[in-house]
């Protein structure tokens, strides 16, 4: 007997920050008026505290009233240079998982057109007009599918320059108010690099609480023991001076920064976030252009209930840039710590933070490029170009 299809305007395979922006980007734009009908396929409803987005924006952005904190100053650190600088327009901003998570699956649960399944989509196939998949064995339809399904990369088989930036925080509560809750160091580099691009993080809350975090780009994934001990040096070192402090949670992930040619559609199916190519290869920030992306897919279908255009996730100057560097730290051409004191030192804040964010023009860029060892980025360019 043949098993009954059912239909649905769109299906979100996949309910990370992607699939979730998604969601409350069509909810908010009305994408999801007029009988349209949305399915939520993933195998976990997510809630409290298993990821923290840091972002910066000019305007407030659709999550801005989740924000849990924000930073007017930030904070770069090498063993020469100590830099704290004003961010202008811009503001620095962090969401946690745990109030992300209750506003979207209390908006999902409340929202007449949109359905949930707990489980993982399978068999995904797409056409010029429609996306067939898997649900537990039953058949599903959509005139659009979005998937955030990402598979893991092989570096080694790659042509493009790879990293992985890899990272465990903590959040820190201290007997002593040692923290400014008003700058974020979100470079500090006063740390052995070895044949990396090592650096912390300190993101102060209050004067008693922050999160502390090690970033690593490298494809050597360390153990929680190695973090750890990081960790537990450079707080004794430089922020408590032995002084007592309790570990309150933990986080660690694994962010790809690549410029690998991710797909960006087949047929009707959508990718969306990392598994689109969304985070940024030279950074590995995410959030921010998650929110660009699935604001204009909403956009889209809410206008004309179909997608005339998916943009790629950078245009091809940024990917040409962002190739250029990765090649330069995965090849240890230059050190990275080098390389992202200088472009701190030698531009306005706001001119890198447009850049990094994909908002600067060509002149801006012009302007960062000069400030860079031209004579390793320029040979490094050109030769990514010839790729």
């Amino acid at each position: 007997m043949k098993k009954e299809l059912q239909s649905y305007d769109y299906a979100v395979l996949g309910g990370g920050a992607a699939g979730l922006s998604l969601i409350c980007q069509l909810a908010h734009q009305k994408g999801l008026s007029n009988g349209k009908r949305l399915l939520l396929v993933d195998p976990e409803i997510k809630t409290g505290h298993d990821h923290t987005w840091s972002l910066w924006e000019r305007e407030p952005g659709p999550f801005d009233h989740l924000v849990y904190h924000r930073w007017d100053k930030l904070g770069v650190h090498d063993d020469r240079y100590s830099m704290d600088l004003p961010l202008q327009d811009y503001q620095y901003k962090l969401i946690r998982s745990t109030e992300f998570y209750d506003y979207c699956n209390r908006l999902i649960a409340e929202h007449p057109a949109i359905d949930r399944l707990q489980a993982r989509a399978t068999n995904i196939q797409a056409t010029d007009n429609k996306v067939v998949f898997e649900v537990a064995g039953k058949p599903f339809r959509a005139d659009w599918a979005f998937s955030s399904l990402a598979d893991r990369l092989d570096f080694r088989r790659l042509k493009r320059p790879y990293l992985d930036q890899h990272f465990r925080g903590w959040f820190v509560r201290t007997a002593d108010p040692i923290f400014d809750p008003e700058l974020a160091t979100i470079m500090d580099f006063r740390l052995p690099q070895g044949t990396e691009t090592r650096f912390f993080y300190v993101l102060p809350f209050t004067e008693n609480y922050a999160l502390v975090e090690i970033a690593v780009f490298s494809n050597d994934i360390w153990s929680r023991e190695r973090y750890d001990l990081a960790m537990s040096d450079y707080l004794d070192k430089y922020w408590t001076k032995g002084g007592d402090y309790k570990i309150e949670h933990t986080e660690q992930g694994i962010i790809p920064m690549t410029t690998h040619p991710f797909p960006q559609q087949e047929g009707r199916l959508v990718y969306i976030g990392i598994a689109g190519g969304h985070a940024r290869a030279s950074t590995g920030y995410t959030f921010f252009n998650i929110q660009r992306q699935t604001k204009e897919l909403a956009r889209q279908l809410t206008t004309t209930g179909r997608l005339s255009k998916v943009s790629a996730a950078w245009p091809l100057r940024h990917r040409m840039y962002d190739t250029t560097l990765l090649r330069i730290l995965q090849d240890q051409r230059l050190p990275g710590s080098q390389v992202f004191t200088n472009l701190f030192r030698h531009n306005p804040t706001e001119r890198l933070l447009a850049f990094l964010n994909g908002e600067s023009n060509f002149g801006q860029e012009l302007r960062l490029m000069s400030s860079t060892r031209i004579s390793t980025f320029a040979p490094t360019f050109f030769q990514e170009m010839l790729r």
